[in-house]
C-alpha cells in the first residue's frame, strides 16, 4: 500500500540567528572604559571627564567634544580589589592634542587627574590611554575618546554677491577725466547680505594696465584699489570685479567712460564734422555731417548691399578767424550709434579715440536689410571740454536676396494615423522651415509654398489640401502644418520660395504617420510564471505582461492603458505601454479560490478586429460584415469568439470580428455568470445590445464595427466607436503538498507490485497539488528503490497551468512522467520511494512495496 509522509523545512530565521549572535555577545568585549578586571587582589583602572573652570577641574561630563581654545580635565581612579589605591603612578597618554603632565600620583580617593588641550589650536580627534603598570602584577589600562572643535568659526556662507562701482571724492561716478585719481571698489555680500571679510577680489578695468590688481576686502566687505586714467585710455568700458567662492567665479560689473581732461584748446572755434577732401584746389570741412568710405550714386545717395560693411569718419578742427583750420592735437573720445546698431541688428566701432582730429569706424550690417531698401542714419557725438558735438551720416540698404532655405523641426517628429486618438497624442505635427538671404540673414515676410511628397491614406496640411502657403516672420521661420491620414506612412514636406525669378527648393527631414489603437488580434498577456508556490504562501509574486498592436502590426501608442483584474491574489491596477507592452506585478494572498485556478484578465481601449480588402486601412461596406465564427477552438475548428480574452482569434479574408463585452471568466465557461465582473464602454449591463437585436449568442456583439476607423453602414456609433479589447490567463496557486498517483500503462492505479525476478516494469507517475492542479513550477521528482533498480532521469515540474481535465471541474488530469523498475535477481519485499521538493523545501514521500517471487 502508498504511504505518505511530508516533510516541512525550517529554514533559520533571520530571528534565530540574531538570537544566536545576541548570546554570542554576552561573552563578547565590554566598554573600552571598564578595563582591567576589579576582582579580590587584581588592579582596575577607569578615566572619566570634567570640565576645567579656574584652571580647575570641575563637573563631571559626558561630553567628548571640547573647544580648541580650552581644556578638559581627565581623571583616572586606581583601584584594588574595589579599594582606592593611593601614591601609585599613573601615566595618560593622548594620541592628539597634550597632557599637562606624563604622569600623576594618585591621591587618597585612587584618583589622578591632567588637563588634555589642544596643540596649536588644532582641530581633530583623539584617544586617551591611561595606564598603571605595577611591580608585582600586570599592567591595567583604559580608554576613551575625545575631539576638539572650532566652536567659533564662522559658517561659510551658501551664496555670495559682488557689487562694482568707481568712488571719486566719496562720490560714486561713472565719468572721470584722464590724470584724475579714482578708487575701483567692490562690495562683497552673503546671502543675507553681510559683508565677507578677508576676500580677494581682482580688478580689471578696460584695457588699462592695473597695479595693483587685486585687495582683500576690509570688515565691511569692501575692496578697492586707485585708479588713474590715461590719454590712451578715453572711451568706455567695463569694469570687472570677481572673486572665487565654492570652485566658482562670481563677478560684479559696471560701465565707465573716460573723458578727455581739462587741456588748453588753441584759439579758434571747435567744430566736428569731416573734411571733404574731393577737390583738388582746396579742402572743404562740412560741419555736422560725417565722412564715409562710400561712393555716392547720380543722386548723391549713399547705397549699401544687404551685409555689407563700410568706414565712416569725424574730424574736429580749429577753425581761425580768417577761415582756415587745422585739426584739434587732443584726446578726443567719439561715440558712434544707429537704429540697428541700437537694436544688435547691426555693429559699430565705437567708442573711438583720438588724439590727431580724425575718428575712424567701421560699420557692419547684420540683419538690418528687410524685403524692401531701408533707411539708416549713423550719428556721432563728442564731449570736448565743457562743449557737446554731434554729426551724422544717411545711407540706404538694399533689399535682402534669396540665400537658403533649411529644414528646422518637425513637431512631433511621429503623429498617429487619423481617427486614432489617445491622450497625449496628436495627428499633427508642425514643420518648420528658415529662409535666410545670401549673406546669411534671416528673411522676413517671403512667402514660401508648400507640398508633400505622399498623400497616401488621405495625408493633408491643415487647410484640407495637399498644398499650402505661408509668410515667414522676422526670424525668417515659416511653418505648416501636417494632418495624417489613416494608413501609416513616411512623409516629407517639400517648401519653395521665389524671389526675383530665382526659385529655391528643400524637404523636411522625414516625418511618420504610424501606429492606431490597438486591435484585439493584437493584445495579448503574458505571465512570468503560471504556477507559483502561492496556495499558502503570500508575497509571492508574478510580472504580467501585455502586449498591444494596431492593425498593422506596430506597437500600439506609448502610454495606452492597461488595465487589469484577477478573481485571487492582487493585482496592480494598470500600467501605460512603451514600444508596444506593459507590465504590471500580481502577488499571492486572499482571496484564493478553492480550485486554485485565478483567472487575470486584462483591458483597453482599442476596435475590434477587421480584415481590409481595398487597402486604405478603414472598414467600409466594401470590407463586408460580422464574422460568425471568428475564433477557433483547440483542434483548430472555426467557432465564435466568447469574448472572455482567451479566444484564439484568426485571419480572414474580410469583415470583421464582432465582440461583446468583455469580462472575466473565472469559471472558464465561455459564459458570463452572475457574479462575474464585466466591462463596455457605455456604462449599460452586460450586453444591453441583446435587449434590442436577437443576439445569436448570450456572448454576441452589436452587429457594429466598434472602431474610429469606420466610414459605411455598419459603425458604432458614439460610445460605441470603440471597445474594450481584452486578454486573460489563468495562474495557478499551487499548493505546496503534493498528491501522487501511480498508474500502469492503462491508468490503473498501482498501491503495490508483484514482479518475478529480474523482472521490468514501467509506472507512470501524476502529481498534483490539494485542488489537483499542477505543483509549483521548479518542484522536482525523485524516485528511489531499496533493492531493485530504478531508470528515471529525474523530473522538474515545469512553467505552466493544466488545461486537461477530467470533466467540467476544471481537476486536472495528465501524466507528469514515468520511470522503470527493474526487480532484484531474488525473491523478498522491495520499498519503492517517490518524493517531491517544492521550491520553498517542501518534501512529499510516497512508498509502496514491491514483491519479487
Amino acid at each position: 500500500m502508498l504511504l505518505k509522509k511530508i516533510i516541512h523545512a525550517l529554514p533559520l530565521s533571520i530571528a534565530s540567528l540574531g538570537l544566536l549572535g545576541l548570546l554570542a555577545g554576552c561573552n563578547g568585549p565590554s566598554d573600552d572604559n571598564d578595563n582591567g578586571g576589579g576582582e579580590d587582589g587584581s588592579y582596575s583602572i577607569s578615566v572619566s571627564y570634567q570640565t576645567v573652570v579656574n584652571g580647575q577641574c570641575d563637573a563631571d561630563t559626558d561630553s567628548l567634544t571640547f573647544d580648541i581654545n580650552e581644556s578638559f580635565c581627565a581623571v583616572a581612579q586606581l583601584k584594588l580589589s574595589n579599594s582606592n589605591v593611593s601614591g601609585a603612578i599613573v601615566n595618560f597618554t593622548p594620541d592628539f592634542g597634550e597632557a599637562s603632565a606624563e604622569s600623576k600620583l594618585t591621591d587618597s580617593d585612587g584618583l589622578a587627574s591632567v588637563f588634555i588641550s589642544s596643540t596649536s589650536n588644532a582641530v581633530g580627534a583623539g584617544t586617551l590611554m591611561v595606564s598603571f603598570n605595577p611591580d608585582d602584577a600586570d599592567s591595567v589600562s583604559a580608554s576613551k575618546n575625545y575631539q576638539f572643535e572650532d566652536t567659533n568659526t564662522v559658517p561659510t556662507p551658501d551664496t555670495i554677491s559682488v557689487t562694482a562701482s568707481i568712488t571719486q571724492a566719496g562720490q560714486t561716478v561713472t565719468r572721470f577725466k584722464i590724470d584724475q585719481a579714482v578708487l575701483l571698489t567692490a562690495s562683497v555680500m552673503d546671502g543675507a547680505n553681510q559683508p565677507i571679510a578677508n576676500q580677494l577680489v581682482s580688478f580689471q578695468a578696460g584695457n588699462a594696465s592695473l597695479s595693483p590688481d587685486s585687495a582683500l576686502t576690509t570688515a565691511e566687505g569692501i575692496a578697492s584699489i586707485s585708479y588713474t586714467a590715461s590719454s590712451s585710455e578715453l572711451g568706455a568700458y567695463t569694469l570687472v570685479t570677481s572673486t572665487d567662492f565654492n570652485d566658482e567665479t562670481i563677478s560684479g560689473t559696471s560701465d565707465y567712460e573716460v573723458l578727455a581732461g581739462d587741456e588748453v584748446i588753441p584759439e579758434g572755434t571747435l567744430k566736428f564734422g569731416f573734411i571733404d577732401n574731393s577737390d583738388p584746389d582746396a579742402d572743404v570741412f562740412i560741419e555736422g555731417k560725417l565722412g564715409s568710405t562710400l561712393t555716392a550714386d547720380a543722386d548723391g545717395n549713399f547705397i549699401i548691399g544687404a551685409g555689407a560693411s563700410f568706414g565712416v569718419y569725424a574730424d574736429v578742427i580749429v577753425e581761425a578767424a580768417d577761415g582756415t583750420f587745422e585739426p584739434l592735437q587732443s584726446p578726443v573720445s567719439v561715440s558712434l550709434t544707429s537704429d540697428c546698431v541700437t537694436n544688435t541688428d547691426a555693429a559699430i566701432d565705437s567708442p573711438v579715440v583720438t588724439s590727431t582730429g580724425t575718428a575712424s569706424s567701421t560699420y557692419q550690417d547684420l540683419s538690418c536689410s528687410g524685403n524692401s531698401v531701408r533707411s539708416e542714419q549713423i550719428v556721432a557725438t563728442a564731449l570736448i571740454g565743457s562743449e557737446s558735438f554731434s554729426a551724422n551720416f544717411d545711407f540706404s540698404l538694399e533689399r535682402q536676396t534669396l540665400g537658403s532655405l533649411s529644414f528646422v523641426s518637425a513637431d512631433p517628429t511621429q503623429i498617429r494615423i487619423k481617427g486614432a486618438g489617445g491622450t497625449g497624442s496628436t495627428e499633427t505635427s508642425l514643420v518648420t522651415f528658415l529662409i535666410s538671404s545670401a549673406n546669411g540673414q534671416p528673411i522676413a515676410l517671403q512667402d514660401v509654398d508648400f507640398s508633400l511628397d505622399t498623400i497616401v491614406g488621405g495625408l493633408s496640411f491643415s487647410n484640407g489640401n495637399t498644398t499650402s502657403q505661408a509668410t515667414s516672420n522676422s526670424d525668417g521661420l515659416v511653418s505648416v502644418t501636417v494632418q495624417s491620414g489613416t494608413i501609416p506612412t513616411p512623409v516629407r514636406v517639400l517648401a519653395s520660395a521665389t524671389d526675383s525669378g530665382n526659385t529655391i527648393t528643400t524637404q523636411s527631414e522625414q516625418l511618420t504617420v504610424n501606429t492606431g489603437l490597438p486591435q484585439q488580434l493584437g493584445f495579448s498577456i503574458s505571465p512570468s510564471l503560471f504556477n507559483p508556490e502561492a496556495g499558502n504562501n503570500n508575497g509571492e509574486e508574478v510580472t504580467m505582461t501585455v502586449f498591444a498592436s494596431d492593425s498593422f502590426g506596430n506597437p500600439a501608442p506609448d502610454d495606452t492603458t492597461v488595465n487589469f483584474t484577477a478573481e485571487g491574489g492582487q493585482i496592480q491596477p494598470s500600467c501605460s505601454t512603451v514600444n508596444g507592452s506593459c507590465s504590471v506585478i500580481w502577488t499571492s494572498t486572499d482571496p484564493r479560490p478553492t480550485d486554485h485556478r485565478v483567472t487575470v484578465l486584462a483591458y483597453a481601449l482599442g476596435h475590434e478586429t477587421f480584415f481590409d480588402t481595398n487597402g486604405n486601412n478603414i472598414f467600409d461596406d466594401a470590407d463586408g460584415g460580422v464574422i460568425t465564427d471568428a475564433c477557433l477552438d483547440g483542434v483548430g475548428n472555426a467557432i465564435a469568439c466568447t469574448g472572455n480574452g482567451m479566444d484564439r482569434e484568426t485571419y480572414h479574408q474580410g469583415g470583421f470580428s464582432d465582440l461583446g463585452d468583455a469580462f472575466r471568466d473565472d469559471d472558464e465557461s465561455g459564459f458570463r455568470r452572475d457574479g462575474e465582473p464585466y466591462f463596455n464602454t457605455t456604462g449599460d449591463t452586460y450586453n444591453a445590445h441583446c435587449d434590442v437585436i436577437d443576439c445569436v449568442n448570450p456572448f454576441s456583439g452589436d452587429g457594429m464595427f466598434n472602431g474610429p476607423q469606420c466610414e459605411g453602414s455598419l459603425c458604432g456609433e458614439d460610445q460605441a466607436n470603440k471597445t474594450y479589447i481584452r486578454a486573460a490567463t489563468v495562474l495557478t496557486m499551487s499548493g505546496s503538498g503534493a498528491t501522487i498517483i501511480t498508474t500502469d500503462v492503462d491508468s490503473n492505479p498501482i498501491s503495490d507490485l508483484t514482479l518475478a525476478p529480474e523482472a521490468m516494469s514501467t509506472i507512470f507517475v501524476e502529481l498534483y497539488d490539494s485542488a489537483k492542479q499542477v505543483l509549483p513550477a521548479g518542484t522536482t521528482l525523485t524516485v528511489t528503490a531499496t533493492n531493485g533498480a530504478i531508470d528515471f532521469n529525474g523530473y522538474t515540474v515545469p512553467n505552466k497551468t493544466c488545461y486537461s481535465f477530467t470533466d467540467a471541474s476544471l481537476e486536472c488530469n495528465e501524466v507528469a512522467t514515468r520511470f522503470t523498475y527493474t526487480a532484484s535477481d531474488e525473491v523478498g519485499q522491495d520499498t519503492i520511494t517517490l518524493t517531491t521538493t517544492t521550491p520553498a523545501g517542501l518534501k512529499t514521500e510516497v512508498f509502496f512495496s514491491v514483491t519479487v517471487e
